[in-house]
Parts: structure tokens; C-alpha cells; sequence
């Protein structure tokens, strides 16, 4: 009796070649689903990666909002010192030091939101 191989004694080649194909199919549909998950882990990434950019664009502009913050107290206390060392009017020097509690009152309130703030960096 002849086999598909042509020779006698050796088993057909059709079930090497079927079992070779539904191994090659098994291969394939492993790809398909190793790229899946490959793609989600890489929309995931995307995703964290911006998550964390909006973030830091949120601090980056709560650290230019404060910065500004803390430089106009401090240009107000200068002018303040400047007028106690060059007024010899009383009225001028009490409106200076009256300026000097204030800013002195508002620099502490800004130095507790920046406490806040590098607490919240630590989250």
C-alpha cells in the first residue's frame, strides 16, 4: 500500500504538516494577543505619562502663582524700610510700619501655602 509520502513504511506527511499548521496558527494567535497586550500596556503608559504632565503643569503654575505672590509683599517691605530710613515724619513712619505688620502678617500666611504645597508634592 502506497501513502501520500510515496514510500513505503513511513507515515503520511499530511499529519506533520496539520499538526505543524495548527501549531503555527496557535503561534500566531499567541502574537495577536502578546500585541494586545502589548498595545494596552503601551495606552497605558500614554495615559500615565500624561496624567503625570498635567500634573506637573498644575505645580509648575501654583509655583509661578506663589512666586509672584511672595515678590510683592517683599517689594512692599522694602519701600516701607526705605521710607522709615528717610522720613523724618511721623505720620510717613507709622504708615510704614503699619505697611511692614501687614506684609509681615501676609508673608506668613504665603510661607504656610507653600508648606501646603510641598506637602501636596509629596502625595
Amino acid at each position: 500500500m502506497k501513502n501520500s509520502s510515496g514510500d513505503r513504511g513511513q507515515p503520511p506527511a499530511w499529519p506533520a504538516l496539520l499538526i505543524g499548521a495548527c501549531l503555527a496558527i496557535t503561534g500566531f494567535a499567541g502574537l495577536g494577543l502578546a500585541f494586545r497586550q502589548k498595545a494596552r500596556t503601551a495606552r497605558a503608559a500614554e495615559e500615565k505619562l500624561a496624567l503625570h504632565r498635567a500634573r506637573l503643569a498644575r505645580q509648575a503654575l501654583c509655583a509661578q502663582r506663589l512666586e509672584h505672590d511672595l515678590r510683592s509683599p517683599v517689594g512692599a517691605m522694602a519701600v516701607a524700610l526705605e521710607l522709615l530710613r528717610t522720613s523724618d515724619d511721623t505720620d510717613t513712619q507709622r504708615e510704614a510700619l503699619e505697611v511692614l505688620e501687614r506684609q509681615v502678617a501676609r508673608m506668613t500666611s504665603l510661607t504656610e501655602q507653600v508648606h501646603e504645597f510641598a506637602q501636596g508634592l509629596d502625595d
